[in-house]
């Protein structure tokens, strides 16, 4: 071997650097994968990867990124009752609702271990006693919404109950008779649509609970336009009625809730979804079907026009669909619907009067009213009765101001002490103060339109009475109408009193006649 091989072995040799604590590489040991960014230099050395490595460690990592402040969920301001279903044997149906509702954190959700059922609508008895259950079960249990119905083969059939009565003049109400039909496993969009139903008939009792709605409401709804105005066709047709039905509903609820400026479009939206599903409603579907959706629109078109400042061609609308609703609902089968479509007629022709001018507008008023009375009685439901009676005295207070006819005004009167022989200051002060600004204002028309009679007194004392329980009441416009009322009549004996002079005793002697010229 030469000295030039020695030399070269010297080189092949692991080098020893025990001063720096490193181990001798192992000429047998693989070799380990190069670190990060090494690749683009293959011909780096061990010690130069080590180095960077210890760079690395000692370079300040950067910041964790911030994380994004997540929205504090809804505090629960409704407490929504889901009972258990017919036809759900193993509760897995109303499991399923109550998944559906608790995704929204305003909803508190409680579930009832009870089932409410109503086959028909059109058995008087049976949605009385349904409607009567289902509101105890609310109150007892102190929520604010019950959902309840069965559950089939295609899907849900649900209704929704609150503690207090449904308002039959509030268009968009929810009651007995509005079925909300679901598939069996929802879409988003629908369990969006539901939620905003659930938000639009909850009983918003309190101040937060309204603020609620009319934060939260118009968004939801404009969330499940988009279902109404085009339901998949996946769904059964009932539940493409049902969705369209339903949004009308919460349609006009959002009218109610969102500013003046914002109402109309609302409820010509409510107007034009039910109208939509009147066209999905089949010729061999029951006539109330039909009658129930010309009785929602009417009812939007009712609101709508009184916040009209052109309110004639839309009462003249509301006045047809009412009258659709009276043809279309049977008085035997549905009592109930059928009588509030005729009290409503009645007032909307009432309505239309003012605004025309038209009598015979008020001879069809007087007609439907008194039919309404065939549902309502003194004994039986007295508050609904005297409400009926004070609305016939209105028609015939301005009936008998048209006529000038002091018989149609002295019926007005006994009709309004009818009523207040029903209602009392005391237990229903805003009806009592209506009954008793009606008679004050037929007393002054009679006093205006007969000979030799003064009942002025009587109407000022009437009138008086009724302004001050409006104003305790905070009812604004009312005590506007009453305080002009008042006005008139103390105008008018302000006229009568100048109009009289005293009579001198020389007005009775006869002239003397004249002299005669000579």
């Amino acid at each position: 071997m030469s000295d030039n091989d020695d030399l070269r072995d010297k080189f092949k040799k692991p080098l020893l650097r025990p001063a720096m604590n490193l181990p001798a590489k192992r000429t047998d040991a693989p070799e380990p994968p190069p670190a990060a960014g090494d690749e683009a230099h293959p011909g780096i050395g061990g010690l130069a990867r080590l180095l960077q490595a210890v760079a690395r460690m000692l370079t300040p990592k950067p910041p964790p990124p911030k994380e994004q402040p997540q929205a504090a969920a809804e505090p629960p301001a409704f407490t929504v009752l889901v009972a258990a279903l017919a036809g759900d044997a193993d509760g897995q149906g109303a499991a399923n609702l109550v998944r559906i509702v608790e995704a929204r954190s305003i909803f508190k959700v409680k579930t009832l271990g009870r089932s409410f059922a109503l086959d028909t609508i059109e058995d008087p008895a049976a949605v009385a006693a349904a409607t009567t259950n289902t509101r105890h079960a609310v109150a007892a249990e102190n929520a604010d919404l019950l959902i309840w119905g069965d559950v089939g083969r295609e899907g849900y059939r649900l209704r929704l109950a609150t503690a207090g009565s449904i308002d039959d003049d509030r268009p968009g109400s929810f009651g007995a008779t509005t079925r909300i039909e679901l598939p069996l496993e929802p879409a988003e969009a629908v369990c969006n649509l539901f939620h905003a139903a659930v938000l639009a008939a909850a009983d918003a009792a309190s101040e937060t609970q309204k603020g609620v709605v009319r934060r939260l409401l118009p968004a939801a709804a404009t969330q499940a336009e988009a279902l109404a105005a085009k339901p998949p066709i996946q769904m059964t047709m009932g539940q493409q009625r049902s969705t369209q039905l339903v949004f009308g509903h919460v349609a006009a609820a959002t009218a109610l809730a969102v500013p003046p400026s914002q109402a109309q479009a609302w409820f010509d939206k409510a107007v034009n979804s039910y109208r939509a599903a009147q066209r999905r409603v089949g010729r061999t579907e029951p006539g109330w079907e039909t009658g129930l959706l010309h009785k929602h629109i009417a009812a939007v078109l009712t609101v709508s026009a009184e916040r009209s400042k052109e309110p004639g061609p839309i009462l003249a609308e509301a006045v047809k669909e009412w009258r659709a609703a009276t043809e279309t609902l049977v008085q035997g089968t549905m009592p109930q619907e059928w009588v509030v479509a005729q009290c409503r007629l009645g007032k909307a022709l009432y309505r239309l009067d003012l605004v025309t001018g038209d009598t015979e507008l008020l001879r069809e008023a007087l007609t439907v009213l008194q039919a309404a009375l065939q549902v309502y009685s003194r004994t039986e439901t007295p508050q609904k009765w005297a409400d009926v009676m004070h609305d016939i005295a209105q028609v015939l207070e301005v009936y008998g101001d048209q006529r000038k006819s002091p018989e149609v005004l002295r019926r007005s009167i006994e009709t309004c002490e009818s009523v207040l022989q029903v209602v009392t200051r005391e237990r229903t002060p805003l009806s009592w103060a209506a009954a008793q600004n009606t008679l004050g204002s037929a007393l002054f028309l009679l006093d205006r339109h007969s000979d030799g009679t003064s009942h002025l007194e009587d109407a000022a004392a009437a009138l008086q009475a009724a302004l001050e329980i409006f104003r305790a009441s905070g009812a604004k416009g009312p005590a506007q109408v009453a305080q002009r009322n008042l006005a008139h009549v103390r105008k008018l004996t302000e006229d009568r009193r100048g109009r009289q002079v005293i009579h001198p005793d020389w007005a009775d002697a006869k002239p003397k006649p004249p002299a005669r010229r000579r």
